[in-house]
């Protein structure tokens, strides 16, 4: 292959980019044709949209309006399962057979950027994401230590925040505060009441800002996105302690609280029977802590991996369902595939 050089002096330069092709060149044919050449006509496109118009803007709260929407149209229960594999192609794979998906970060080892991915993924299926962040297994002092996992998970665009071991009401405010944008300012009603500092009101609206993501990378004014973010948000608490057992009246009359999840296992360890599920106790604070629920108006969420317990509780009036997860999936599918194989032999 000749070189640019050796086209340029054998041809002149017109003839050069002649005979190394283009449709943008067809008009030369050689030196003496130089003034003769006419610019060809620019190729029609379509300018790019506004950016709040494009994909990436419209579909930010698309998976968890429908998600919600589903719940007010009472199109239940709506059934999720969880994920724990890091590598994203499970989300992808689960996330046109589930009503939402799961990411336990209590209890799996995802770092914040693997979080975000998998987010990224369920989002591009339209499926809503909950992430249940870390949280005590006892809280000492004023210290609540699910704050900064919250503002990770959110600003990685999760939907749904699930917190677990709270005990009071003012758990419940601190979470829902964590949640939600401070109000007043130039923000649109009803969000624009002026907020007091935090020594009047500890538990006002303190989400921090840092929504890199969830703002379409800048893409969404950001009017638009504060309001569709604090009303969109979906907040859930575990009730898993003795203490909460006990506050569960208030806890589901606090504002801003969307649903309140039935930790059965750590809840029938908190009450002396440890992993009995259908002891008496147990299913006597089940009982309680859906009447609370129902008569404030909260959705209810139960948590298992066996169906009938499932279907037990829905029966007892439970919306919203988490059922196994990816790894156990596997499992459970393998081991009875090779049994039944192997049994036929």
């Amino acid at each position: 292959m000749r070189s640019w050089r050796q086209l340029s002096l054998a041809h002149g330069a017109p003839a050069a980019l002649l005979a190394l092709g283009g449709p943008a060149l067809s008009n030369f044919k050689g030196t003496e044709d130089r003034g003769k050449y006419q610019r060809p006509r620019a190729l029609a496109c379509d300018p790019l949209p506004p950016p709040a118009e494009r994909r990436g803007s419209r579909q930010q709260f698309e998976a968890i309006r429908s998600f919600r929407q589903k719940l007010e149209q009472k199109k239940l229960p709506l059934i999720g399962i969880g994920v724990q594999m890091t590598d994203i192609t499970s989300t992808d794979a689960l996330a046109d057979c589930s009503d939402f998906l799961w990411y336990d970060m209590e209890h799996c080892p995802f770092s914040p950027e693997v979080l975000k991915w998998h987010i990224i993924a369920a989002h591009g299926k339209g499926c809503p994401a909950i992430v249940r962040v870390p949280g005590p297994n006892r809280v000492d002092g004023v210290g609540l230590p699910w704050g900064m996992f919250i503002k990770h998970a959110l600003d990685s665009n999760a939907d749904g925040i699930a917190v677990p071991q709270v005990r009071t009401a003012a758990d419940v405010r601190s979470i829902v505060a964590d949640c939600r944008y401070p109000t007043g300012g130039q923000r649109r009603p009803p969000f624009d009441r002026a907020q007091p500092s935090t020594m009047q009101e500890p538990n006002r609206f303190s989400r921090g800002f840092g929504p890199t993501t969830p703002m379409n990378y800048g893409r969404i004014p950001l009017s638009d996105y504060l309001e569709e973010a604090d009303r969109n948000i979906f907040v859930c608490v575990m009730i898993e302690t003795v203490e909460a057992l006990e506050n569960i009246d208030e806890i589901c009359s606090v504002p801003g609280l969307d649903c309140v999840i039935l930790g059965a296992n750590d809840l029938s360890g908190a009450l002396g029977v440890p992993y009995q599920g259908e002891s008496e106790e147990t299913m006597g604070a089940v009982d309680k802590i859906i009447t609370a629920a129902q008569k404030h108006g909260k959705y209810i969420f139960f948590s298992t991996r066996y169906p009938q317990a499932a279907k037990q509780m829905i029966a007892k009036g439970v919306q919203i369902v988490h059922i196994g997860h990816d790894v156990l999936a596997a499992v459970s599918y393998q081991e009875a595939l090779v049994s039944d194989l192997k049994a036929a032999c």
